[in-house]
């Protein structure tokens, strides 16, 4: 009988992360494609960080929307439901792009008819990262939370590997190829979720809610006095990353004279390391040394304002790629923790609402990070830098609180 339970146990674990490191795959490599798509198809800076940013907004609404959803339906079922919509968005999004690069429908209406179509993913893929922090949240105690989270955030990292070195093979048949690849990918995994995960042990809700209900309380959760110096911590370590990661391919590219091609393929081998660093990191810290949740972000808030200011003042492309790996360690830390402590302040029967506020932190940075970072890059090449290391005045502060708080 005990075979029995760790065998399912074993399989819950398996294919959840699974789902959660293919949506990062394919997040990571639409970040790492998306400067040189853009220059490919003759697209400002800044209308590449307005297609990310609108499509973080929804994002960040949607994602408390269906962890509230999770709660009545059942996690399985958004899971199924947010890969399903990422596959077929991806698919829109990638055919969009082809009709760019072929001439077929160029300027304003290329831009609207890119930031529709991630809009569209975006509101239903919201339902993945919310559901599966949730599940985790069902299938592990509060001593255990933290661990948990942290194989999320583990599972992401390894989808993040995976991706830009994807990407930049992939990129060789054509710079839109990869997108296909995803669609494809995602829409097995939603296929697999739905045949072979075990639905969570949660406690269904018996009440039914209208949509106009359902709205409400989930976006209900950003005035959650409990979690606001949980999201204001999370959105700015994420803001920090987007200034960083959505500006340094056109840095790449500027800077060291690369090819669109070019640029791709290096700063996804750059991202693969930085997810490489992050994910070792969550195993050695979160998972062996078991280091507590408010450790792991009062560690997180150096290591990313070390790395601003190595991309503020070298010159050496190798250095660069170092500054990178010390943010994406940063965010390997702060990613659990945020999670584990979000869904520690808590109810059970609030699991699913919060899990999908905390999972809307990374596109909350989002919303502001490509489009300002884009900005400032083309006022100066090092300024989106100096604002990163800005942000860790602040953050320093939060980060303080939450120790003192704890």
């Amino acid at each position: 009988m005990n075979g029995s339970k760790r065998n399912a146990s074993t399989l819950q674990h398996s294919i959840l992360l699974m789902a959660v490191a293919a949506t990062a795959l394919g997040q990571t490599l639409v970040f790492t494609l998306l400067p040189s798509l853009g220059r490919a198809t003759g697209m400002a800076e800044m209308e590449v960080g307005l297609i990310i940013s609108c499509s973080s907004l929804i994002f960040a609404l949607a994602s408390p929307v269906w962890g509230t959803v999770s709660e009545s339906l059942g996690r399985k079922s958004v899971l199924v439901i947010g890969l399903t919509g990422y596959s077929v968005g991806t698919l829109l999004f990638g055919l969009v792009f082809h009709a760019g690069l072929n001439g077929w429908i160029t300027g304003a209406v290329l831009v609207a008819g890119l930031v529709l179509s991630r809009m569209l993913q975006a509101a239903i893929m919201a339902a993945t990262p919310a559901a599966a922090a949730a599940y985790t949240a069902d299938i592990t105690t509060p001593e255990q939370r933290t661990q948990g989270m942290g194989r999320i955030g583990a599972a992401n990292n390894l989808g993040t590997v995976i991706g830009p070195v994807s990407g930049g093979v992939l990129a060789a048949v054509s710079l839109v190829f990869p997108l296909y690849a995803v669609s494809v990918i995602t829409g097995l995994m939603a296929i697999t979720t739905a045949m072979f995960l075990p639905p969570s042990p949660q406690v269904r809700s018996q009440r039914t809610m209208n949509l106009r209900q359902t709205l409400k309380k989930g976006l209900g959760a950003y005035a959650d006095p409990r979690l606001r110096d949980l999201l204001m911590t999370g959105v700015m370590l994420f803001m920090s990353f987007a200034l960083i990661q959505q500006t340094l391919g056109f840095l790449f590219q500027d800077h060291f004279h690369m090819s669109p091609q070019d640029s791709a393929r290096t700063l996804g081998l750059t991202m693969m390391a930085a997810a490489i660093t992050s994910l070792s990191g969550q195993i050695i810290v979160v998972q062996w040394l078991r280091a507590p949740a408010v450790l792991l972000i009062a560690m997180a808030v150096p290591a990313i304002g070390a790395g601003a200011v190595l991309l503020w003042v070298v010159e050496s492309q190798l250095l660069m790629s170092a500054a990178v790996l010390l943010v994406g360690l940063g965010l390997g830390f702060g990613m659990p923790a945020i999670m584990s402590l979000a869904s520690l302040r808590v109810s059970h029967e609030e699991q699913g609402r919060v899990a999908g506020l905390a999972s809307a932190c990374p596109a909350l940075g989002f919303i502001l990070g490509p489009l300002v970072g884009t900005g400032l890059y083309t006022l100066d090449h090092r300024w989106p830098y100096l604002l990163v290391m800005a942000l860790m005045l602040p953050l320093s502060l939060l980060a303080w609180r939450l120790v003192r708080r704890s």
